[in-house]
């Protein structure tokens, strides 16, 4: 890695990150990284993960994990109508609503650091 740059930046590794790269379509999809990245997702215990959030017109991290803490319910992995990948996580960030709910959704994330 040492050498690689990106926009003209070095880049550096700490930790396991994926980029997962723009998809245009459903038949240039590596299933594969996405098959690796939940597998790596429920075998850690906490990820970053980098999104827009249409809620907040912004790019955001939050810090999460694939289950709930203290049970058994998990996040789940599905592709929209439209193509896009959704990932169900739990937000260690958010404030918790009324019911207590911290599930978000990070559509087409752009990073997830492990």
């Amino acid at each position: 890695m040492k050498g690689e740059r990106h926009n003209n930046k070095p880049l550096t590794m700490c930790g396991v990150s994926y980029r997962i790269p723009h998809i245009e379509s459903e038949e240039s999809m590596d299933k594969l990284d996405y098959g690796t990245l939940i597998t790596q997702l429920t075998n850690s215990e906490t990820f970053y993960i980098t999104y827009y959030a249409k809620k907040h017109n912004a790019i955001i991290t939050r810090k999460g994990t694939w289950t709930k803490p203290n049970t058994d319910a998990q996040g789940k992995h599905f592709v929209s109508k439209e193509g896009k990948h959704c990932f169900v996580y739990w937000d260690l960030d958010a404030t918790p609503n009324d019911n207590g709910n911290q599930w978000r959704m990070a559509t087409d994330p752009m990073r997830v650091r492990i």
